[in-house]
């Protein structure tokens, strides 16, 4: 047995020795890729990131930008109100009071201290109706 074993010895140690150097290899690439693996997926990660960020940032000025020109036209909206009701409450007091001076000719009030009993009597039951 010793025999059988001193001629494949060579060839158990070339095995071995194989298995240690493909081991060592297998162990390099694998620490190479995890390393730089690791970096790559990070670098990948970040640029994307910063794509969705630019993105995000992106859509704040615009909404920002909505918003504001919404309150700008608000606020001439407000500014223009303020112009114009004054004016507007000016014409409108002016018409009332000539339509109150116009219409204050044709009105008439009985004059009640010229009445007598029966037609005063007569007066307030009409007035209630």
């Amino acid at each position: 047995m010793l025999a059988m074993y001193s001629t494949i010895e060579p060839y158990l140690a070339a095995v071995g020795l194989s298995a240690v150097g493909f081991g060592g290899i297998f162990l390099a690439v694998f620490g190479a890729m995890k390393v730089f693996g690791d970096k790559w997926v990070n670098s990948k990660f970040n640029e994307r990131l910063e794509a969705f960020k630019h993105g995000q940032q992106r859509e704040i000025e615009t909404l920002r930008f909505g918003f504001s020109a919404a309150m700008d036209r608000a606020s001439k909206l407000h500014q223009r109100e303020f112009e114009t009701l004054p004016d507007a409450w000016s014409t409108l007091i002016d018409g009332f009071n000539s339509v109150l001076a116009f219409t204050a000719a044709f009105q008439s009030y009985p004059d009640i201290n010229r009445m007598s009993d029966a037609e005063l009597d007569e007066f307030f039951l009409e007035s209630d109706s």
